[in-house]
């Protein structure tokens, strides 16, 4: 399976992206019924038709069901490579894991504000102190590998210059 996907998924992906391009097209123009234009105004949409399910939902719904399926076969396939070619996958496992303790430290370290424009801006938009610590793990997180990233590009530059 595997082979034959390396050889002929990217033929079959924009085979069937072309077949659903087509078929969109096909029930846009095809669309006798006018009464999906004229319910229009310059703001948009003017009335509760706008929530009644169109021709145009169709194109929406495909691209949203295609997103999920590449999603899921992406992880499927990374799960099963990383699954059947372990001593591969280690460094993989290990950047995962570094990643997960960067965020740790983040999210324990980050202090609620109890004042200030950032807890009232917390007070405007609800935010619970979870989700407050998660995004201070995450901003950490970030910097982080931010950091990580510079250092990683300054060292090998450093190191090819003088190979």
């Amino acid at each position: 399976m595997y082979k034959f996907l390396t050889k002929n998924g990217q033929t079959i992906a924009f085979a069937v992206g072309a077949v659903l391009v087509i078929a969109f097209y096909a029930l846009v123009v095809g669309d006798k019924n006018y009464e999906t234009f004229s319910t229009m105004d310059l703001d948009g949409v003017k009335d509760p038709e706008r929530y009644k399910f169109t021709l145009f939902n169709f194109g929406l719904v495909v691209t949203v069901a295609l997103i999920a399926i590449g999603a899921v076969l992406m992880l499927g396939f990374g799960l099963f490579q990383a699954a059947t070619n372990i001593k591969a996958s280690l460094g993989a496992v290990i950047g995962l894991a570094v990643i997960a303790i960067i965020f740790a430290v983040g999210y324990s370290s980050t202090q609620i504000e109890t004042s200030g424009f950032v807890y009232e801006a917390a007070q405007k938009f609800q935010l619970t102190d979870g989700v407050r610590k998660f995004v201070g793990g995450s901003i950490t997180t970030g910097l982080a590998l931010i950091a990580l990233a510079t250092v990683g590009i300054i060292v090998s530059e450093i190191r090819n210059f003088f190979k």
